[in-house]
This record gives C-alpha cells, structure tokens and sequence, in this order.
C-alpha cells in the first residue's frame, strides 16, 4: 500500500533540520519537536527503525539451540534466537493466532516458542508446528501456510548480531568499511561478552543517548577530572558520508594504556595486537540507529539504545574482553571496578540527559549553534537528514519500492 504524504507539521521540522546542517559555522543542532514530538515520533519510527539496520546484541548472548534474547525496539517485539542448525534468527515473536507474545526476556526454550494463551507451537525457525482445537475451522496444514512467526534479515558484524525490518533494505556490512578496518587489530568478533545491564524507564528522547556517546565536546565538563585523561583537545574528527553506517572518532590519551577507571589505567591485560596507535587512544562510535561503543586497549563497552516512546528509553549496557583476559587470576575483581567506573560515567550523562529532556519541553527552546568540538553531532545529523528525506520521497511516490505493512493473512515468505 502507499505510504501516507508527510503532513506540513513534519516537512516544516524537515526543513529546519536541513537548513541547520550544511556546516558547522552556519548551521545548528536538532529542533526540539525531534525530542518531545508525539507525531515527529512516530514519523521517525518509519523512517528510521523500520528502514535501518538495527543492533539486538551479541551472538556469544545466544551460543547454544534455542537459545533466545527479547529485545523490544519502540512498538515492535523482537528477538534474537540460536536455531537448530546453530544459525541466528530474528523474529517477531507474536503469536498469529491472537498476538500474544511467545516469550519474555531471555533463557533457552528447547526445540520450540509455545504460546501459553492458547498453545500454539512454534518451531525455532517461526514455522507453526501445532495449533490445539483448530481442525473443525482450519486444517493445520494450510493453516501452516498463513500463520508463523515473522522472520526478518540478518547480518553479523564484528559478533554484533544486527536486523533490518525493511527486506529490501541494502546490506549493512559495505557501509562499515571504513570503519571495520579502523577496529581490525581490536578482534571485536572474537571477545567475550559480559553479562548484560538493563536500565528501563529512561526518561528521555533516544537521540540524547547516542549524542552523549559521540560528542566529546561535554567531556571536559560535564565528566572533568575523570575524563582529563582522554581531553577533548586530544579529539580528531573522521570525515563521514551520509551514507555511511558509522559515526566515530578518536580520542588520544595522555598516557598509554588507559582506561575509564578511577586509576584511569587499563586494568586487565592490553590486546596484544594492538599497535602504539590503538594503545593511546579511544575510539567512540556509533552505528546508528541503536548501537555506541568506546574501543580501549583493554576491551571494548557498548550500550544499546531502544526507544520506547518520544521522551523514554531503555538501555542495554554491555563489556567485551578477549578470552585470554577472562582467564586472569583477578578477573571477576578487576572487571568489577571497571564496571563500577562506566557506571559513573552513565549516571552523570543521565543525569544530563534528564535535564535536556525537560529543557527541550519549553516552548522557548530554539536549535543551539554547533561548537567546533561537536563535529560528530553535525555527521549525526546529516545521517538522520538523509533517511528522513528518503523515506519522505518515498512517502510522495505512491509507487516507490517503500517496506509494505505486512498482511494479516498470506504464506510465510
């Protein structure tokens, strides 16, 4: 069907975006409907998480057969889930029959998702396998044929398992390689995640999340002392295209080694692969829509960013070392006070995000100017611009190639 003409409220907020973000002495930041705008919301939730590529976590979350992790991303049920041939999967996880969800938070359902309303089974792969009492209305085997599990693509980068709700979206990993190569010595795909955190009830608007991960610009600031070790004068900027997939840049540190720690020292063992480059700096990153991390010598913190309305958000944090680091005598302690050191780091930037969430409410509020520090915000926000145009041009053209709604009824793809 043909996607809806965009309504003058949201090509007015369009337009503001666009004439703020030719460059940096000219332009300036996002309109503050962008954060607090039920209507702009839900324009963006087309736009951009039904449209992009979109990271759930990681594969080593779900290393055995029916292993499964539930990520909710807005108004959509997700989850990732480890099948019977060991191959990822992604699906909704709504029952077809009267869209209960089949699970909740993670685990390890055996062979098969049950539905406990009315027991309808399903396969890991989303295929139906039984449907109680319904042979008197329709027969299981051409029920089979309209009722399963939605199935949705799949791409692995660097063991980040990612999902684009739009099948004929272009494939994730080419407009990652700058970036990949950049991350080559680091062997992300080959570390061991740590247990996950999820923090629910974030109340404010998902873009600030991903801001504070690229924007040096507050470190200074907002973090002081504790972030002097990696000073924004020691930032330099990536030139990005729009069309990449990532936004990122380095940060120097003034000593080797460092870490994000009250002794602002790496505290397990550096990756031996690293060069003298990657063991004096950190890099920040983030392959929007959802996901940020920070590179360092010893490893690598992520979070993953899932918006659950236009002022709220849930967040899920993880750490990632190499397997030999795991192996370290004081591991679970040295780990531990790492963790307690990001901590910090998060409650000072929620506490920030808290406050420029009520801020963004006032009628007063008008698109601040970029400092030179913030060049990363402006490449977010050209990204932003450019998947907010594509989908409105393809909201005019009421016969562009745009994601359909998927039908109630029909075979499984």
């Amino acid at each position: 069907m043909a996607e809806a003409p965009l309504s003058p409220h949201i090509q007015r907020i369009l337009q503001v975006i666009e004439d703020g973000c030719q460059s940096m002495e000219a332009g300036w930041n996002l309109p503050r409907e962008c954060y607090v705008d039920p209507e702009f919301y839900a324009f963006e939730q087309e736009a951009i998480f039904m449209r992009q590529w979109l990271c759930l976590g990681r594969v080593d979350e779900i290393p055995k057969p029916g292993d499964f992790v539930r990520v909710d991303m807005g108004d959509e049920p997700l989850m990732m889930v480890r099948g019977k041939d060991m191959e990822i999967k992604v699906l909704s996880p709504i029952c077809a029959h009267r869209a209960h969800l089949v699970c909740e938070g993670s685990g390890n359902t055996g062979r098969l998702f049950r539905c406990p309303f009315h027991a309808w089974t399903y396969g890991l792969d989303g295929n139906l396998i039984a449907a109680p009492s319904m042979n008197d209305t329709v027969g299981l085997k051409n029920l089979k044929a309209e009722a399963y599990l939605p199935s949705h693509r799949v791409e692995i980068w660097n063991g980040f398992v990612f999902t684009n709700l739009n099948p004929d979206a272009e494939p994730l990993g080419p407009t990652l390689t700058r970036l990949t190569a950049e991350l080559e010595n680091y062997h992300i795909d080959e570390m061991v995640s740590m247990p996950v955190a999820e923090l629910r009830g974030n109340n404010w608007n998902w873009k600030s999340q991903l801001e504070n991960g690229i924007e040096p610009y507050h470190s200074a600031y907002l973090h002081g002392m504790l972030h002097d070790f990696a000073h924004v004068r020691l930032t330099s900027f990536v030139p990005i295209d729009p069309a990449e997939g990532a936004i990122w840049h380095p940060t120097g540190f003034y000593h080797p080694d460092a870490g994000f720690n009250p002794t602002t020292k790496a505290l397990l063992p550096v990756i031996p692969t690293l060069g003298e480059k990657e063991r004096n700096q950190v890099i920040f990153a983030s392959i929007p829509p959802n996901l940020g991390f920070g590179v360092v010598p010893e490893g690598l913190f992520y979070y993953l960013v899932l918006p659950a309305g236009p002022e709220q958000m849930n967040l899920r944090i993880g750490h990632l070392y190499p397997e030999e680091s795991t192996k370290h005598p004081r591991f679970d302690q040295l780990y531990k006070i790492a963790q307690d050191g990001l901590v910090l780091f998060h409650q000072q930037d929620a506490s920030s995000d808290a406050s420029l969430q009520k801020g963004m409410r006032s009628r007063f509020r008008r698109p601040g100017r970029y400092s030179f520090q913030e060049e990363s915000l402006l490449q977010f926000n050209q990204w932003l611009l450019k998947r907010y145009r594509d989908y409105a041009e393809e909201a005019a053209a009421p016969n562009a190639n745009a994601p359909q709604e998927p039908s109630s009824l029909g075979a499984h793809a």
